[in-house]
Parts: C-alpha cells; sequence; structure tokens
C-alpha cells in the first residue's frame, strides 16, 4: 500500500523533534507557518518556531518523544488536513494522547509542507479568552 507523501513528512518532522534536528525540522514548515506552542501561544514563521521548539526541548528535558498512533488524511488540491492521534511524553510528561490536527500545503516544487501545527486540536477552543 503507497502511503501518503504527508504521512511521510509528518514520521520525518517526528524523528526531527525527538532527534532534536531543529534544521530538518524547519525544512518541513512554510515560511509562515503557525505552530501552536500551548493552548493560546501560537509561533508564527519559521524564526519563532525554531525558538519555540528549543524552548520545548528544555522543557521536556531534551527527553521529548513524539509518535502519531493514527492518521486521517483528508486532500483538497494543494491542501491536505490531517486529523491525528499523536502521542507526547518525556522524563517530566507521561505518555499521553492528543487529537491532533495539522495543515499542509503543496510547495510550487510539489513537497508537502506544514502551515498549520497543532497538536492540541479542539482543546485550544476558548484558550486565548
Amino acid at each position: 500500500m503507497n502511503r501518503h507523501l504527508v504521512e511521510l513528512q509528518i514520521e520525518k518532522a517526528d524523528r526531527a523533534i525527538v532527534a532534536e534536528d531543529f534544521e530538518t525540522l524547519m525544512d518541513i514548515y512554510t515560511d509562515n507557518a503557525v505552530l501552536v506552542v500551548m493552548p493560546g501561544v501560537n509561533a508564527v514563521g519559521k524564526a519563532q518556531i525554531l525558538e519555540a521548539f528549543k524552548k520545548i526541548a528544555v522543557y521536556f528535558k531534551n527527553g521529548l518523544q513524539v509518535k502519531q498512533n493514527g492518521l486521517e488524511i483528508l486532500e483538497s488540491g494543494n491542501t491536505v488536513l490531517v486529523l491525528a492521534k499523536t502521542i507526547v511524553s518525556g522524563p517530566n510528561y507521561p505518555e499521553t494522547e492528543r487529537k491532533a490536527t495539522y495543515v499542509f500545503e503543496k510547495s510550487p516544487n510539489g513537497e508537502w509542507l506544514c502551515s498549520i501545527d497543532n497538536s492540541y486540536g479542539h482543546d485550544i477552543i476558548g484558550a486565548s479568552e
């Protein structure tokens, strides 16, 4: 069975996050991407996202683990919506499943890049009120 290219990008991102390979990770995002750092707090653009991931690594004592436990990929033209069961854990954080939402856009060269990275899914609703 052929896997969707977005699924492969998500796997690549997960490996980069765990390895703290931020250069590889930034290559997966669009220039103006949005990362939900926590409900009510977003990082916008690669520079802010890079700084956020560096701080996240420290918060998780450089032991953050991320993996997917199921994905649903909905594609329309050059846009993909991903609904995921994302498992997050770390030395000071028990394994937790999040119902994540990701949006990918196809670049002019055909590469799928993440434009919205929301590992909290619907939990962000009302968080900034």
